[in-house]
């Protein structure tokens, strides 16, 4: 039986582009997320890929290991899991509300901590070292430099590249791939529905989800932790490693 992939945050943006290309492609799928509507939206159109959904908010841990359960007893061989699952937040640092900083904290980094936490045992079940699993975790590039008024997220994201270059250590030993993926800007509803965006969106435009969706099927498949998307993503992660002070700069001024 071909291993089946389970997509976090499918029902709408990046999550959703990837359920149904995967689906495209043949692969068993199970699908989570808080939307119930957007969920069964996506169901539709992954059609009889779709095994099994899961209805639910990851920042719950214990709601999180039961539907793990549920989805691993549902896929039969779960080996590939992508989480997507997350949230913006856009405003000056000094200004932002503290709901809103706990939002991004808990739903993009707690989340990704009880996602791991619950998946990680199940994924390594039907893992081999010629089979090896994967847990691909989507973070941004924001989460590799801080951009101004994209600070509470930025931080939320640090949290997620932080723990998954720990966890991709600690697991050395396992036959298991741990990715951390920094998509740039995404022309997703998360993006569309800000009431402004950031100034540095409007000189690096919000690029398309399919190319995007696209782009990281084929990262994950590459060795490293670190999945980079483009050029421009890979040119400010080597800027801010080998000239923090100039890239600083640049960013001040592009903000």
């Amino acid at each position: 039986m071909k291993p089946a992939w389970l997509v976090t945050g499918a029902a709408s943006g990046i999550g959703r582009e990837l359920s149904q290309q995967l689906a495209a492609r043949g692969e068993r799928l199970v699908l989570w997320d808080r939307d119930a509507d957007g969920l069964e939206k996506t169901q539709a159109a992954c059609r009889a890929q779709c095994l099994h959904t899961e209805a639910l908010d990851v920042v719950d841990p214990q709601a999180t290991h039961a539907a793990a359960a549920r989805s691993a007893e549902r896929a039969g061989t779960l080996l590939h899991a992508i989480h997507c699952a997350g949230v913006l937040r856009v405003g000056p640092a000094l200004t932002m509300s503290a709901a809103d900083y706990r939002a991004m904290i808990e739903i993009n980094y707690l989340g990704t901590v009880h996602v791991a936490q619950a998946l990680v045992p199940l994924l390594l079940q039907h893992a081999t070292p010629k089979q090896r699993a994967r847990l691909s975790l989507v973070a941004s590039v924001a989460g590799l430099r801080a951009i101004p008024t994209l600070t509470g997220y930025s931080a939320s994201k640090h949290a997620v590249v932080g723990f998954g270059r720990g966890l991709s250590d600690e697991l050395y030993r396992e036959p298991i791939d741990i990715r951390v993926v920094c998509p740039p800007a995404v022309d997703t509803p998360m993006v569309q529905n800000l009431a402004e965006l950031p100034a540095i969106y409007r000189l690096s435009p919000p690029q398309s989800v399919d190319g995007i969706a696209r782009a990281i099927l084929r990262g994950i498949e590459q060795p490293g932790w670190l999945t980079l998307l483009d050029a421009p993503s890979k040119l400010l992660w080597n800027l801010e490693r080998a000239f923090p002070e100039s890239l600083g700069w640049l960013v001040q001024r592009m903000s």
